[in-house]
This record gives structure tokens, C-alpha cells and sequence, in this order.
């Protein structure tokens, strides 16, 4: 028996020892692929104990093959316990024999209580009492089915001979290959911490780097060697700054090295150098304590960050501070700067040059409610005529609050106020002339209303264009919805244009688009909200808004007339003369009140306008002259 014995916990100590040496190797694959491989392990660990099984006594044949069953599920989740748990049903079935009604039930309470530990840790690596609950658990599992099978009266000698041995060897192989496992687990994890800490100290600008008492360098990332000169990190081990910078600079930064061990506490400091190339070298430096478990000071952790740009920053600050004080001075805008109680603390001379009439109270100390007050009792700054008191006290409020305002000058100029507050309480006012501005934006303003006209104007008629009829149409439509009202559309084409431009030439042509359109524009200019439009080519759009199918088509013959009686003689036309073809349609009368359908309605009636001979109008009823 106990070769047998021995021979299942060798197995067990073999595969469990097998998966912790190519763990590590198997831990780059996918996590599914490392339970499957975990699972293939496992299960030819159940083969091999289920073939040595050892006799614990007569009849009775044991193995340790619930550890593995366990073990599969726990460590490597449902993935890794499905093979080893048909292996060992299959196995167990092809033996045979009378216990098979009782083994199969252990065997798939192993795999099960190995998989509710599984989920059960979350994936976190399992603490020494887990590993205790799951080895008494497989301990049970593979004990239980006695009582199940022995009558009662042998129960005790079944528990003192049988049950409570091998559940021990059962606890003590699942408990150690288990434990050796969760040690492989903590191995693994360390380097992977490991790992990512050094890949960070690596990566990291910053020069980090760490030293025995005497000064030697233990470790150091790439920067710090970049930044002693050194090719790589390696050949600074061992070394000091003696070795790589002047003995004046490899002093300084020791004394400051071991003032730091003597307090034995983080010290922050500034040090500056000059590299072998001759560059002066600013670093933001932090030395911190190096100590071992026990507490003991072993050497020191430096941090040095290269600040030699922000040093030169700090001191070009210093000069451009110095300079701006100049510069307010002569500053082209006002400045003036109130205490949180608003009284004035400092001003430049282009302040008091922007209020003459005040510039004797706008002195430090004087209060800024005094300042407005003359201000406005001497007329420098424009009032609405209200009660003086509450003028002052609005405009007071007004400059002391965060904000831009533009206010008028009694003297017809514009200033611009920019107040800022400041951390002590008090606000920083900045005056700006901005009367030119000002000017400029009124004749800007100008000039874009002119090109937005021009950019909604035909060239060559003076009527606006296809653009801003689309516009219109659709302003049209949206009051017409809202007050309840009709629109008329007269869709209107030049008849025989071409044969005109052919006949009489181009410009000529559009001398007679020019006629036409200021003959329309001039019926109708007093018609409010009428819009007249070169819809294209030779052909114009009105909109007649508020107009009826009646009172449209009387425009539309109104029209037709005063074309007629230009008499433009036109000899490629059949009336010997300019005529016009006119298309009426109405909002209401389109399906569905849509403008799209408004517009092919009129566009119909002028289709039916030209089949009928030109020069004549038709409306919404194409068979009906209008």
C-alpha cells in the first residue's frame, strides 16, 4: 500500500511541479489556452494515479485523483476541470466494479468544489485559508460516499481505519500542491510588478536613481546615465559623481548627500553644475532615505528633474517683470487698480489723460464711488437723467464687478472697460479708447449690409435672385401658416427668347430682361411684401403674399398687359412684338400646402400658358383660360 501511496503523491508532486516550471512561459498565451493546457495536465495526472491506485484495505482501492479534480477547477476555472473530469468519469466507468455509483458523485463534487472556489476568489491569488477550505472540501469529497456504501454498525471502525487516513492524505496532497501553485501565482505576480515597475523607471525623463552610504551607485534608470554622460545604465554601478563630474560639483552634491543621511529624512533642494560640455545645468532634486526591513539606513534614493529651462524662464520672468513696469507706464490704455474697499492703489498716466475733467480726484486713496460721483456731476460721463444718487451707485457696482462694458463719453467718445479681480479682493480695471474701433465697426456693419443686398441681387436686373427667392418663399409660407393667410405665385418666361437674342444679339437681350424686370418691379413697388425675382435665364418669379387665386391672376394679367405695351418689336416672335407667358398658382390651392408643390403648380400653368399660344396668362386650371 504504501508504495502504491507514495507513487500517487509523487504523481501529484510531479504535476503539480511540471505546470509551475512552464507557468511562466504559458502565462503569455491567452488566458483560455493556459486553463486547456492547465486542464490536459491535470488530467494526465487522474490517469496516472488511476492507474497505481493503492489498497487501503481489503476491497477498498483508493487514489488521489480528486486533488487533481480540484485543483483544475480552482486554478484554472470550468476550461481547465471539463477534461480532467471526463478522463477520470470515463476511466472510472471502463474499471468498473461496485463503487462506481459512489465514485462518479465524488468525482464531480471535487470538480464542482473547485470551481465554486474559483469564482468564489475572483481571480485574486488565494490566501492560506482558502487553500485550507478547499483541501477539507476535496477531503470530503472523497470520503463522503463511504457512509453511503457501509452499513452503520461499521462506521466508526470505517472512520478510524478508512475515512479519517485517507481524507488526510487527501487534505495533506491537495494542501501542498495547492499551496506550491499559489507560490508560483505570487512568483508570477512579482514579476509582472516587477516588470512594469522597472519598464517605468526606465521610460521615466526624470534621472531616478538609488546609492550605498559611501556615494556608489546601486541602480539608476537610462536618464541618469544620459545625463552623467555614461553609455548605458550598468556602467554607473559601483560608481560616484567623482567619476564623472569635476571634484568642486561631485563635493557639492555630496555634502548635500549626507546632510541628508544625517537628518535621515526626504530633503528638497536646487543644485546647478556645469556638464563636460561646458552647459550651466539646473536640477529640481529630492533625496529620500534608502532602508532595509529592518529599518536600517542602507544608502539614499535621488530624483532629479532637469529645470534648467524653467531656471531660465524664472529668470527672464524677473526681467520681463521689470520691463512690464516699464511698460505700464507708457501703456496706450488706462490702468487703474482698487483695494477690496475700492479705493484706488495704483494708475498709469494714460488713465487720468482719459478723464481730464476728474484727474485731480483720481488719486491713490481716493474711493472709486467719489471718482464716478465727480465724473458724472461734471459731465464727463453721460447719464440717462435719472436721480443722480442711484447713477452713481449703478455705475459703481458696474466697474467693480468682473466683466467688459463700453460706455459713451460726454465728449462723443467710447471706452471700453475690462475689469479683473485679483486674489486679495480688489479689481484691476483697464480704460481703453475705443472710439476709432467703434467707427470702424459702424462702417463694417455698413458695408456688410451692402454685400449681403448685393450677394441677394440679380447683376444684371436689379431684382433679387434665385437665392433669396427660396428665402422668401419660405418667409412667405411661415407667415402665412401663422396668420392664416393665402400666397400668391406668378411664375413668368419671356416668349421666344432665343430667337430675340439670335435675332437682335446679346446685349440687346438683356437690355429687354432689364425692361421687363424694371416694368414688373415698377407695377408692383407698392404692393408691401411683394418680391420680385429672376428665377432664370429669361424667366421671373413673383411672391405675392395675402393674395387669393383671384387677386393673383389679376396681377398676372396686369402684368401681361404692361409687357404687351412696351411694344419691344420682336420679329422671331408670332405677336411681332415682347410678350410674356404667365403660370398663377396658390398656396392654399397646392396639395398639401407645400412649397415644392407650390411651385410646380405654377410652373404647370406656365406650361399650359405657352400651349396655348404665349403671351397670355393661366391659372391653377390648366384647361381654362384665365
Amino acid at each position: 500500500m504504501w508504495d502504491d501511496l507514495l507513487s500517487n503523491i509523487a504523481v501529484v508532486a510531479i504535476t503539480t511541479s511540471l505546470w509551475t516550471l512552464t507557468y511562466r512561459k504559458l502565462s503569455l498565451m491567452h488566458e483560455r489556452y493556459q486553463a486547456l493546457i492547465f486542464g490536459f495536465v491535470m488530467s494526465t495526472g487522474v490517469l496516472a494515479v488511476m492507474a497505481i491506485p493503492f489498497q487501503f484495505r481489503d476491497g477498498i482501492y483508493l487514489d488521489t485523483r480528486y486533488t487533481f479534480l480540484a485543483l483544475s477547477g480552482y486554478f484554472g476555472g470550468p476550461w481547465a476541470a471539463v477534461l480532467p473530469l471526463l478522463t477520470s468519469v470515463i476511466r472510472r466507468i471502463t474499471i468498473g466494479g461496485t463503487g462506481m455509483s459512489v465514485a462518479i458523485p465524488h468525482i464531480v463534487a471535487a470538480s464542482c468544489f473547485g470551481l465554486f472556489g474559483f469564482f468564489a476568489r475572483r481571480k485574486a491569488i488565494p490566501s492560506l485559508g482558502s487553500l485550507m477550505w478547499l483541501s477539507c472540501l476535496v477531503a470530503l469529497s472523497g470520503t463522503a460516499g463511504f457512509y453511503y456504501v457501509f452499513p452503520g454498525g461499521m462506521w466508526w471502525n470505517l472512520t478510524v481505519e478508512t475515512v479519517l487516513p485517507f481524507a488526510g492524505i487527501l487534505f495533506a496532497a491537495t494542501f501542498l500542491a495547492a499551496t506550491a501553485l499559489t507560490q508560483e501565482l505570487h512568483r508570477h505576480a512579482a514579476t509582472v510588478e516587477n516588470r512594469v515597475y522597472r519598464a517605468i523607471i526606465e521610460a521615466l525623463p526624470d534621472c531616478l536613481n538609488a546609492k550605498d552610504t559611501e556615494g556608489r551607485f546601486i541602480v539608476a534608470n537610462p536618464a541618469t546615465a544620459k545625463l552623467m554622460g555614461a553609455k548605458t545604465a550598468a556602467d554607473l554601478q559601483g560608481k560616484t559623481d567623482a567619476d564623472f563630474y569635476s571634484a568642486d560639483t561631485a563635493a557639492a552634491f555630496r555634502r548635500a548627500e549626507l546632510d541628508m543621511m544625517e537628518r535621515a529624512e526626504p530633503t528638497r533642494l536646487r543644485q546647478n553644475f556645469m556638464t563636460v560640455e561646458g552647459h550651466e545645468t539646473w536640477l529640481s532634486t529630492l533625496k529620500a532615505p534608502l532602508r532595509d526591513r529592518k529599518g536600517h539606513l542602507v544608502g539614499l534614493i535621488t530624483h532629479n528633474k532637469d529645470v534648467t529651462e524653467q531656471h531660465k524662464l524664472e529668470v527672464a520672468l524677473a526681467e520681463t517683470k521689470a520691463r512690464l513696469e516699464n511698460a505700464v507706464a507708457s501703456m496706450a490704455d488706462g490702468l487703474a487698480m482698487f483695494d477690496a474697499n475700492g479705493r484706488l492703489l495704483f494708475q498709469n498716466d494714460k488713465h487720468t489723460e482719459l478723464f481730464p475733467l476728474t484727474s485731480d480726484q483720481r488719486q491713490p486713496g481716493a474711493h472709486l464711488r467719489d471718482i464716478v460721483s465727480a465724473s458724472l456731476v461734471r459731465g464727463e460721463i453721460s447719464t440717462d437723467g435719472g436721480c443722480l444718487e442711484t447713477s452713481i451707485d449703478q455705475t459703481t457696482n458696474t466697474l467693480l464687478k468682473p466683466g467688459n462694458r463700453i460706455f459713451p463719453l460726454a465728449n462723443g467718445r467710447w471706452v471700453e472697460t475690462r475689469t479683473r479681480p485679483s486674489a486679495d479682493g480688489g479689481v484691476t480695471i483697464v480704460f481703453s479708447d475705443i472710439t476709432d474701433v467703434r467707427q470702424r465697426e459702424r462702417e463694417l456693419s455698413q458695408l456688410n449690409a451692402r454685400l449681403a443686398a448685393l450677394a441677394d441681387t440679380d447683376g444684371l436686373t436689379g431684382v433679387i435672385n434665385r437665392r433669396a427667392f427660396d428665402r422668401g418663399v419660405e418667409k412667405a409660407v411661415e407667415d402665412a401658416t401663422r396668420d392664416g393667410t393665402d400666397i400668391g405665385l406668378l411664375m413668368i418666361d419671356v416668349d421666344r427668347f432665343k430667337a430675340f437674342n439670335d435675332t437682335y444679339g446679346h446685349p440687346a437681350g438683356d437690355q429687354c430682361l432689364k425692361r421687363v424686370a424694371e416694368t414688373i418691379n415698377t407695377l408692383l413697388s407698392k404692393s408691401p411684401g411683394v418680391s420680385v425675382a429672376r428665377y432664370g435665364g429669361e424667366e421671373f418669379a413673383v411672391i405675392l403674399p395675402g393674395m387669393g387665386a383671384k387677386e393673383t391672376l389679376d396681377v398676372a394679367h396686369w402684368i401681361c398687359r404692361a409687357i404687351r405695351d412696351l411694344s419691344l418689336t420682336h420679329v422671331g416672335s408670332e405677336k411681332g412684338f415682347v410678350t410674356v407667358s404667365i403660370g398663377a398658382a396658390t398656396w392654399r390651392d397646392s396639395q398639401g400646402r407645400d412649397i415644392g408643390q407650390l411651385l410646380r403648380r405654377a410652373d404647370e400653368a406656365l406650361y399650359h400658358a405657352k400651349t396655348a399660344g404665349r403671351g397670355c396668362v393661366r391659372g391653377l386650371d390648366a384647361a381654362k383660360a384665365a
